[in-house]
């Protein structure tokens, strides 16, 4: 596993450490454009170009306090939105690729939509699908992180999650060799298809964590089902020989009812459930025994 992920790490690096991280990037004054932004997007980045569209006219307020925050908000969407459709580019209110390239062309000037190039449509079909596929890669590395994790942290089988991860970790790679190949279309789809192997890990290992195994808790049920009758006959002798049974016919009844909790959960397929249940019926029989006096 580890060694998987030293791997991954070197793949990550080469598919957003290297040209890709820094594809379209470009600088405004002392700034330097290097990355997607979007609402909820911050830093030194979000301010310059809040500080760009300010100074073009295209937004007065990003702040209570009158002045660029370096959080993109609502109001930094709005003045994009209305660059990107002076510029005639998508109004997509996201500050992408095409978006860097387009800034970097007016060279800090506002340039008019009559200006420009239509070859920019045919870009920006290719570029937001870069976008998609990039984020679908950490989205789907992310997932694969989390179902490692959860097998990892499993008390049960874990054979059927480890397939399905074993599915995503291959789709991945794929994915990223054809990202690296610039083939976006088909990185994002293997993407796409790691995302789904990871999520199948993880509900697989996650109910076997949640529900346990069919298997353990039914053998704790008929653990418990003979315990209580073997203390059932142990109380009755006791009690056709006099002894004192009160106590322990109340803790047996106290088993009886945890059974009867345990066949519930069974039934629910809550097999973990079922199997504490079973394990408490037990002990509570075992006690009765000791509760003849």
């Amino acid at each position: 596993m580890k060694n998987f992920k030293f791997v991954l790490v070197l793949l990550a690096v080469l598919v957003f450490g290297g040209y890709a991280s820094d594809a379209g990037a470009v600088s405004y004054s002392s700034c330097s454009f290097y990355r997607d932004l979007y609402v909820g997007s911050r830093g030194e980045d979000v301010r310059c170009l809040q500080e760009y569209l300010q100074s073009s006219g295209y937004g007065s307020v990003f702040s209570s306090y009158g002045t660029p925050d370096g959080v993109f908000g609502p109001l930094t969407q709005q003045s994009l939105i209305q660059w990107q459709m002076n510029m005639g580019l998508p109004a997509t209110g996201y500050f992408d690729s095409v978006s860097r390239a387009r800034l970097g062309s007016t060279g800090g000037v506002v340039l008019g939509a009559s200006t420009y190039n239509p070859s920019y449509s045919s870009t920006y079909t290719s570029v937001t699908k870069e976008t998609q596929a990039m984020k679908k890669i950490e989205d789907a590395l992310d997932e694969i992180e989390d179902a490692e994790d959860e097998i990892d942290n499993s008390n049960s089988s874990v054979t059927k999650a480890k397939e399905s991860l074993a599915d995503a970790q291959d789709s991945i790679f794929d994915a990223m060799r054809a990202y690296l190949d610039k083939n976006f279309t088909k990185a994002l789809d293997l993407a796409d298809d790691a995302l789904d192997s990871a999520g199948d890990a993880i509900d697989e290992a996650d109910g076997n964590n949640r529900n346990g195994t069919r298997t353990s808790a039914q053998n704790a049920i008929d653990d418990a089902e003979e315990a209580i009758d073997d203390a059932r006959n142990e109380i009755e002798r006791a009690e056709n020989a006099g002894r004192k049974v009160k106590d322990a016919w109340d803790l047996l009844d106290d088993a009886e009812n945890a059974l009867d909790d345990a066949d519930d959960s069974y039934d629910d397929g809550d097999y973990n459930d079922a199997e504490d249940f079973a394990n408490d019926a037990e002990d509570f029989a075992d006690e009765a025994v000791d509760a003849i006096y």
